[in-house]
């Protein structure tokens, strides 16, 4: 009858028994857990040694070598060790930080996702048919998104090699950076396609825009050329192209050097005091004046 009792005098029966056995495969679990932090914690303390031990061989680097500027760096050597030093004694802190650094980690993650969406659905949103394209392309560009405008033109360009559009496909492209104020990029395009289609009228919008490009960049000689390649009997531009480019010369010829910067004359005196830099700081300094003419559609 004494043989059912422990030697506490208590009955331990079955169910008592299982939640013991339970307790102690928690603990088990929990001793594990906290092994495997441990080692966690030991790795990180011996990447920071190795870490002062680095900075230790910085600091006998620099005593051996010029005396010039070693109190100021050995300060620095001797700030960063003690913060190494203080990293590797209380490596145990880091896993307090470990929940936030997760929480950030997840959101700089879904952003990115989130962007990566965005592009992913900007290229999946391609037009197939050629019509579609060209009229999504122009959609984007009255809407100012150049960017995507000028990829969905780039996409026109490379499925359509030999349209008729092309040459006015190649234009867009540059004017989606001229109207970025990217005036170097958009000059690249436009003289590509004066050099390919020098007889497709698309020509004359290419010249006029170039000249604009190089009045913004304070390249009047250049922009100037431009605009007279416009008033050639041969151009074949319009009306309203010629008139707007006589007054375009008119303007950048009476400069006083605050547009210009590549000037010979007297007039270019002011500018060359002041510099192309100052010029930049001063955003509110643009060239030329007159809006540029509209486009010609095709």
């Amino acid at each position: 009858m004494f043989g059912a009792f422990g030697s506490s005098g208590c009955l331990v029966l079955k169910a008592q028994h299982d939640d013991l056995a339970a307790k102690v495969s928690k603990i088990e679990q929990s001793t594990q857990s906290s092994s495997e932090t441990l080692d966690d914690k030991i790795a990180e303390a011996d990447r920071k040694l190795a870490e002062l031990q680095s900075k230790l061989d910085q600091a006998e680097t620099l005593l051996r070598g010029s005396q010039a500027g070693i109190g100021a760096r050995m300060d620095r050597v001797e700030v960063e060790t003690a913060e190494l030093r203080g990293a590797a004694e209380n490596a145990e802190l880091v896993s307090s930080s470990s929940q936030q650094a997760q929480q950030e980690l997840r959101a700089e993650v879904d952003q990115r996702l989130r962007a990566l969406e965005e592009k992913l659905n900007e290229a999946t949103s391609i037009p197939e048919g050629k019509d579609e394209l060209w009229a999504e392309a122009e959609r984007q560009l009255q809407r100012k998104n150049y960017k995507l405008s000028r990829q969905l033109w780039r996409t026109f360009i490379s499925r359509y090699p030999g349209d008729p559009k092309l040459p006015e496909s190649n234009f867009k492209v540059g004017l989606t950076f001229f109207s970025e104020r990217d005036y170097k990029s958009a000059l690249g395009q436009f003289y590509r396609l004066i050099q390919e289609y020098a007889d497709d009228p698309i020509v004359s919008d290419a010249l006029y825009y170039s000249g604009l490009g190089f009045a913004k960049l304070g390249q009047c000689k250049n922009a100037i050329a431009y605009f007279e390649a416009l008033l050639r009997p041969k151009s074949g531009a319009s009306a309203q192209y010629q008139k707007a480019a006589k007054d375009q010369i008119d303007i950048l010829k009476k400069d006083n050097g605050d547009l210009c910067f590549d000037r010979e004359d007297a007039n270019a005196g002011a500018a060359a005091k002041r510099g192309v830099q100052e010029s930049e700081a001063k955003p509110t300094t643009t060239a030329p004046t007159r809006a540029p003419a509209k486009p010609r559609g095709k």
